[in-house]
């Protein structure tokens, strides 16, 4: 401990693992390759990051800046974890030496790291591998041994990242290889998908949703041989939270695009917006589009559910629902349709389960007359845009929603036959 003092005053820049008084020399005290990034648990919940420096089967150099001294936990991962207190005046600034008091592991508890454990820890990516692969057939040692050497260098990055997990998989268990040791997954499906891969003797892929909803996995199970395999976990929660972001952002500006453009007329809009369209009012007639000859059929309904309003104003609603059923035949092989009365507005609404309009071609398949993709509406969107007084579209990778609004329909057939009743 006086040394330690003294090195404060004298040797201040000098690294702890350089001092032999630091994590005392012995055959098994180790500088892992690279530090080992770890979380110090308090019994209240705090959490600090830290780095293992230098180790041995019973004592942790680290660096962090959790108060010394103190007793803490680390997780290495499921079914190993740690308990350790810093003692205090053994190293400087941020580094100190932290005693273990306990190992938990699921064959029991110890007061020091096995010998699987220590290698765990310290050994470099050519020793896991050899370890990982000693089981195989001689002739394809070499040929795994390198595939698994580039995967390992791959999962340095899922390490630094600290959005993934690397474990091998034999007969039913699980072995923690690199990267994040507390990534909590879903092992019941992880068993599932390495099953499946090393039955079928292909590589399986899987993205599942955690339990509570709140996390995301991209999940590879390769396998070596029909008894294990490895698997490379990747928690995708925050890049699908930001990917969500981003299109929202862009819904959000070609929202704010297309109504300035169209007057105030077109508005897209999302989930709950479309709900409220589909539930306002009350229910006049409603059918389905599979075939063309049920849209002649569709516009009959129409008509007949709408009599006593003006001719013209009739034909140019049954056009509009043509249209909107002749889109929906023709990028989504049909869907369902109806009519309802909100007030004095007439609101016919169109959804199908197709493939949606991609967001970067929303302007362009909606405003532009005559443009050609696979999800554009052609000249019928213009035409709707024309006699309906208003438009909602929500479309998405499961399907589009279409609501057109007519205004003042139920109130000029009032109007009309009042002056009928006059004369």
């Amino acid at each position: 401990m006086r040394r330690c003092f003294e090195c404060v005053k004298k040797e201040p820049d000098r690294p702890c693992v350089e001092c032999s008084d630091f994590v005392q020399t012995s055959p098994v005290r180790r500088v892992p390759p690279k530090p080992i990034q770890v979380v110090l648990e308090e019994e209240q919940g705090q959490k600090y990051p830290a780095n293992i420096l230098v180790l041995s089967t019973t004592e942790f150099g680290i660096e962090t800046a959790a108060p010394v001294p103190g007793q803490y936990l680390i997780r290495l991962h499921e079914s190993l974890c740690l308990e350790v207190a810093g003692v205090p005046f053994k190293g400087k600034n941020n580094v100190h030496v932290f005693d273990i008091l306990c190992v938990h592991r699921r064959q029991g508890t110890d007061r020091r790291l096995n010998k699987d454990e220590y290698q765990l820890l310290t050994g470099s990516n050519g020793e896991l591998v050899a370890e990982i692969s000693r089981h195989l057939p001689e002739h394809l040692q070499d040929l795994v041994k390198e595939k698994l050497l580039a995967e390992l260098e791959k999962s340095e990055l899922i390490s630094a990242l600290r959005v993934g997990k690397v474990l091998k998989y034999e007969r039913g268990r699980f072995r923690y290889i690199s990267g994040q040791a507390d990534l909590d997954l879903p092992m019941e499906e992880v068993e599932k998908l390495m099953r499946q891969a090393t039955r079928q003797g292909e590589h399986q892929r899987e993205v599942i949703i955690s339990a509570n909803g709140q996390k995301v996995f991209d999940l590879h199970g390769v396998p070596f041989d029909h008894r294990s395999g490895g698997l490379l976990a990747l928690d995708i929660t925050e890049v699908i939270e930001k990917e969500r972001k981003i299109h929202r952002q862009e819904m959000e500006a070609y929202r704010e695009a297309m109504s300035a453009v169209t007057g105030g007329r077109l508005h897209l809009v999302n989930g709950e917006e479309a709900k409220r369209l589909l539930s306002e009012g009350v229910e006049m007639v409603k059918g389905e589009a599979r075939q063309a000859h049920d849209i002649p059929e569709a516009r009959q309904v129409l008509r007949e559910s709408l009599p006593g309003i003006a001719s013209r104003r009739q034909h140019a609603i049954a056009l509009c629902l043509s249209e909107a059923l002749a889109n929906v035949l023709k990028h989504a092989g049909g869907g369902c349709w109806q009519v309802r009365r909100v007030g004095d507005i007439v609101r016919i609404i169109v959804q199908d389960r197709g493939p949606g309009i991609k967001t970067s071609e929303l302007a362009r398949a909606t405003l532009m007359q005559h443009y050609s993709t696979k999800n554009s509406m052609g000249c019928g969107f213009n035409l709707m845009l024309y006699y309906a007084d208003y438009l909602y579209l929500n479309t998405g990778p499961l399907g589009t929603t279409l609501a057109l609004d007519f205004s003042n329909v139920l109130t000029d057939k009032l109007n009309s036959e009042k002056m009928t009743e006059r004369r």
